[in-house]
C-alpha cells in the first residue's frame, strides 16, 4: 500500500533510450560525445544525437538518435518491509520528480564499424600466430607537435570506403511482381496507393484499346467535391469542340480552378503517360490513332537552352508560381517587357513573343505561327487502312525538329531585334545629352551641326556593328 504521494509538474527532464546496459555513466555520456555535446544537442529542435560505440576511434560512422514527441513521468518507488513481521504487506513512497516531453530515441540502422587493427606476428616465426593490434597511433599524429609522425613508415594499409551509408533509416515500402511479367524473371516493382489523381492514366501502345467511359468512383467525386452542372457542361463542350486538350488550355478555356478541373477532368477523359499524345487529356471513346487530324493536337514539347541574355525574361514556371504565392514582384518582366512575354497561364504560342516558361508542354495546333500550321497541312493523307506510328504519331520522322529550329529562329529574332532597339536608343540618347551641354559653347553652328551628323551616324553605326556581334554570340547557345 502506498503511503506517501508527493508531485512536482514544474521540473523538466530530457528522456534519452540509451541502446544498451549502462554500467559506467561517465563512460556511456562519452559515448555520446560528452555532456557538452548532448547539452547543445538539447537545446536544438533539429539536430540528432550521435552515438559513437567507439569514441577515440575516428574511422567508425556513428548510429543517430532522432527526437520524438512523446510524454512522460518520472517516478522514484521506495518499497519498505519490515524485517520482523514479513506477513506485514510493504510499504511504497511514491514520488513524482517531474516529468518529460519528449525523447531520444536510436531505432535507426547502425553502419559498419571500422578499427584500425594491424596484425602482428605474436614471435619472430613467420610461422607464428597473428595478433591484432589497435594502431590508431601510428594512424594519425598524436598531437600538433607531432612531427615524427611524417618520418613513421606504416607496415600495413588501412583501407576504408569512400564513403559510408548514405540514409540510417528502414525503407517500409513493400513490393510485388510487375503484373506484366510472367513471373520468371521476378522483376520487383513499388506498390502505390490507388489515389485519385492516378486513375484514368493511360500507357499509349498500337494494340489495347482505350477507355470508352468514366469510373464510377470519379463520378461519385463530382458530387463530394460539390462541382456544378453549369461547370461540367462547359468542359464537356469543350471536349466535344476538341477531343484532346492541354491542361492548362482547359483551365484557360474554362475559366476555373485547378482544384475543380482535377475533379472534372477524369470523368470526361483520360490521360496519356507517353506516346506522341503523352501529357494530354484525350475525350473517352475518341481514338487517336485511326484519326488523322490527331495530328494537329500531337504533343511538342518545347525546351529552351539559353545563356543570361534570355533568362532575364523566360523564368521557370516553379520559380514564378512561388513568386506569385508570395505576391513577390519579380521585374524586369514587371517594367520592362511585359509585351515582349507570354503569361505563365496562357497556353498557347504566339509568334513574336517569348514562351511563357523554360519548358512548354504544347500541342502543335498550340503554336501560332502560319508556316508551321502549313507544315501540318502540307502533310500528306495516308492511304487507307493506314495507322500511325508508336513513336511520332501521324507525323513524319524529324518533323519535331524542324518544328523547333522554327521556333528558336523566331525568338532570336525577336530578341535580336529588341536589343538593337534598346542599344541604339541608348546611344542616340547619349548622343542627344552631349549636344545639348555643348551648344552653348559652340563658335560656329553650322560647323558644329555636320559634327553632330557625322557623330551620331558613326556612333549609330557603330552600335549596330557591336549588338550584331554581341547578339550573334548570345544566341548560339539557344537550343531546343
Amino acid at each position: 500500500m502506498s503511503r506517501q504521494l508527493s508531485f512536482n509538474p514544474q521540473k523538466e527532464y530530457e528522456l534519452i533510450e540509451y541502446p544498451g546496459r549502462v554500467v559506467n555513466p561517465d563512460r556511456m555520456i562519452a559515448t555520446l560525445g560528452g555532456i557538452i555535446n548532448v547539452s547543445k544537442v538539447l537545446g536544438d529542435e533539429v539536430k540528432r544525437l550521435a552515438l559513437h560505440f567507439h569514441p577515440e576511434n575516428p574511422y567508425n560512422k556513428p548510429t543517430f538518435g532522432d527526437c520524438t514527441d512523446k510524454t512522460g513521468v518520472l517516478l522514484s518507488i521506495t518499497v519498505r518491509r519490515h524485517k520482523k513481521d514479513k506477513q506485514r504487506p510493504p510499504e511504497y513512497f511514491v514520488r513524482v520528480l517531474g516529468h518529460c516531453s519528449r525523447s531520444f530515441t536510436f531505432e535507426t540502422l547502425c553502419d559498419f564499424q571500422y578499427l584500425p587493427l594491424w596484425s602482428t606476428p605474436k614471435s619472430d616465426n613467420a610461422n607464428a600466430a597473428q595478433e591484432l593490434t589497435f594502431a590508431l597511433d601510428q594512424l594519425k599524429p598524436r598531437d600538433t607537435t607531432d612531427l615524427d609522425f611524417f618520418k613513421r613508415r606504416h607496415s600495413q594499409l588501412l583501407a576504408l570506403p569512400e564513403l559510408f551509408t548514405h540514409v540510417d533509416t528502414v525503407y517500409a515500402g513493400t513490393h510485388r511482381i510487375d503484373p506484366s511479367e510472367d513471373g520468371q524473371h521476378e522483376v520487383l516493382g513499388v506498390q502505390s496507393k490507388s489515389s485519385y489523381d492516378n486513375q484514368g492514366v493511360v500507357s499509349f501502345n498500337m494494340v489495347d484499346s482505350f477507355p470508352t467511359q468514366a469510373d464510377s468512383q470519379n463520378l461519385k467525386r463530382l458530387k463530394v467535391k460539390y462541382v456544378s452542372d453549369e461547370q461540367l457542361a462547359l468542359v464537356k463542350k469543350l471536349f466535344d469542340d476538341c477531343p484532346i486538350w492541354t491542361r492548362i488550355a482547359l483551365q484557360y478555356e474554362s475559366g476555373l480552378t485547378n482544384d475543380k478541373l482535377k475533379c472534372i477532368t477524369p470523368s470526361l477523359a483520360f490521360y496519356f503517360s507517353n506516346g506522341p499524345w503523352r501529357t494530354l487529356y484525350v475525350r473517352f471513346g475518341y481514338d487517336p490513332r485511326k484519326d488523322f487530324n490527331s495530328r494537329y493536337y500531337q504533343t511538342f514539347d518545347f525546351r529552351l537552352r539559353f545563356s543570361t541574355g534570355l533568362s532575364e525574361f523566360v523564368y521557370a514556371k516553379k520559380f514564378v508560381k512561388q513568386r506569385r504565392a508570395a505576391n513577390a514582384p519579380f521585374a524586369p518582366i514587371e517594367d520592362r517587357v511585359s509585351d515582349l512575354v507570354q503569361d505563365i497561364d496562357y497556353p498557347y504560342f504566339d509568334e513574336h513573343k517569348l514562351p511563357r516558361s523554360r519548358q512548354c508542354m504544347l500541342r502543335y495546333c498550340d503554336v501560332r505561327m502560319t508556316r508551321i500550321q502549313e507544315m501540318l497541312e502540307k502533310i500528306p493523307t495516308p492511304l487507307t487502312g493506314a495507322v500511325c506510328n508508336e513513336r511520332t504519331g501521324w507525323l513524319p520522322p524529324g518533323f519535331d525538329a524542324q518544328v523547333r529550329q522554327i521556333v528558336c529562329a523566331s525568338i532570336s529574332e525577336l530578341l535580336r531585334n529588341h536589343y538593337r532597339k534598346e542599344n541604339l536608343t541608348a546611344e542616340v540618347e547619349a548622343v542627344t545629352q552631349v549636344d545639348e551641354d555643348d551648344e552653348d559653347e559652340a563658335e560656329d553652328e553650322e560647323t558644329q551641326e555636320e559634327d553632330m551628323d557625322l557623330d551620331e551616324s558613326q556612333a549609330m553605326s557603330n552600335s549596330e556593328q557591336y549588338v550584331d556581334n554581341d547578339i550573334e554570340q548570345l544566341f548560339d547557345n539557344i537550343t531546343s
